[in-house]
């Protein structure tokens, strides 16, 4: 998920454009552009309501959030390409609570 924010922390950047990897398929999130600054989130960084923050992102031309094959980098066509404006992010990979189990997971793509 990504979600808008004012500011950016002070934190490491890194060129690694992939944001999430798809669990139990070669496949991942990436972001990509031409003006795009990503940084790394801190060891287990949480927003206030618990969801762990991974990277953060200054896309400063638009941007797209593709599907790829992680070795090819070849468009998997699962969906299409997001656009992602101009602005400050932070990607935080969502987490959700089983009731019955009274147990917390990440959300699998």
């Amino acid at each position: 998920m990504l979600e808008k924010i004012t500011e950016l922390p002070e934190r490491t950047k890194t060129k690694e454009a992939l944001l999430v990897r798809g669990e139990g398929r070669d496949h991942g999130h990436f972001i990509l552009g031409a003006e795009i600054e990503i940084l790394k989130a801190e060891d287990n960084e949480l927003t206030n309501g618990g969801g762990l923050v991974t990277q953060y992102i200054h896309v400063k031309e638009e941007a797209a959030l593709k599907h790829l094959n992680i070795d090819s980098r070849e468009w998997t066509q699962e969906h299409a390409p997001i656009l992602i404006p101009p602005g400050k992010y932070r990607v935080i990979k969502q987490r959700e609570y089983n009731p019955y189990s009274k147990a917390i997971r990440a959300v699998k793509d």
